[in-house]
């Protein structure tokens, strides 16, 4: 009885459910589980994350290679499905050469060739089948890719551990205390920073110290967290004056706990955009200086290293370039995606448009 008095009295009967309380990360949850290309972005960076955390096991059990066994005898060997088939592909080619025209009657057998090929692939022993051809030391192309995300994926990572850390500390002390010597410390670093020629700076590095994976990680944060500090300096000048700030310093609060405890939390979604952003940049300059040469050295397989080892045989090697560039290409674009659709989702105004919509 006293259950329906409150009932009646809340406007709201005992058979009607309870309303459930949307915070805001349940509706940036929701938001993003309405955005299908960002959930399809997530499954494929969890795809490509899974098979590099397990491919010792796929190598082993699924492939039959490792990453470092040698086999002359197979030097830039194609496809194992595709020996019947690259034979055919040389020959089209030659005729769009030719200025003829290319034959087009060769696609029949070629396709042919290779569907026969992918059966023969699927019934053979294992270690007899190398679904992305060989390298010029006749190791398996797709071991290593699978090896190489490894040792990629955890160069982005922790570049971008290092770059949000020395980036939003510094940037939160920068913008909190503004038009100060602090400030100008931490500018003047960061001026210094940005006027010497990156590039050049870390091959200089790396052709002296020769760093393993972490090595280069910390070279490439170290000097990569300039931009993420001018962001969340500049995000920080219209917070700092705001009321509850001013509470807060008004009732005797730390700087310290000023900046971690109420100012980071209203740039906690730039921190996290950010933060995504830079795992795939730090990808790319790890593959770009492994390319160069001067980073990840064999015989350890990076995805840059893996691209560098293909200079000069994409015309009689194409999956060379093809591998490692593909898992480069997915990863980065699946990252960006999430990004932009984490950027989306967590921007009041985009949110309340598409509320109104």
């Amino acid at each position: 009885m006293a259950q329906q008095t409150l009932g009646r009295l809340s406007g709201r009967t005992s058979s009607e459910p309870e309303t459930r309380e949307r915070t805001y990360w349940r509706l940036v949850a929701e938001k993003l589980w309405r955005d299908k290309l960002t959930v399809f972005a997530f499954v494929l960076l969890v795809f490509i994350a899974g098979i590099t955390l397990g491919a010792e096991w796929i190598g082993d059990n699924a492939l039959g290679f490792r990453p470092d066994r040698i086999d002359l005898r197979q030097r830039n060997a194609p496809p194992t499905w595709a020996d019947e088939a690259w034979p055919i592909f040389l020959e089209f080619s030659q005729t769009c050469q030719s200025g003829q025209g290319c034959n087009g009657s060769l696609w029949g057998g070629m396709m042919g060739a290779s569907v026969d090929g992918v059966g023969r692939c699927f019934a053979a022993d294992l270690g007899s089948c190398h679904w992305l051809g060989t390298d010029a030391a006749g190791r398996d192309v797709l071991t290593r890719g699978l090896y190489g995300g490894r040792i990629s994926l955890r160069i982005g990572i922790w570049v971008a551990l290092i770059i949000m850390t020395l980036g939003v500390v510094l940037g939160l002390i920068s913008g909190y205390y503004a038009a100060t010597f602090i400030d100008d410390v931490v500018n003047a670093v960061i001026m210094t920073l940005n006027s010497i020629p990156l590039l050049f700076l870390l091959i200089m590095l790396a052709t002296v110290f020769r760093p393993n994976a972490e090595g280069l990680a910390f070279m490439l944060g170290i000097f990569g967290w300039m931009g993420v500090s001018r962001l969340i300096r500049g995000q920080i000048f219209s917070i700092r004056e705001r009321d509850y700030i001013l509470s807060s310093r008004a009732m005797g609060a730390t700087a310290w706990r000023i900046m971690f405890r109420h100012v980071l939390p209203n740039v906690s979604s730039i921190v996290i955009v950010s933060g995504v952003f830079t795992v795939a940049g730090a990808i790319i300059a790890e593959a770009g200086l492994s390319y160069l040469g001067v980073g990840i050295g064999p015989p350890l397989p990076s995805w840059g290293n893996m691209m560098q080892g293909s200079l000069g045989s994409f015309s009689k090697a194409p999956w060379l370039v093809f591998t490692p560039g593909l898992f480069i290409f997915m990863t980065t674009l699946s990252i960006y995606l999430i990004g932009d659709g984490l950027r989306d989702a967590l921007d009041p105004w985009v949110k309340s448009i598409n509320h109104k919509s």
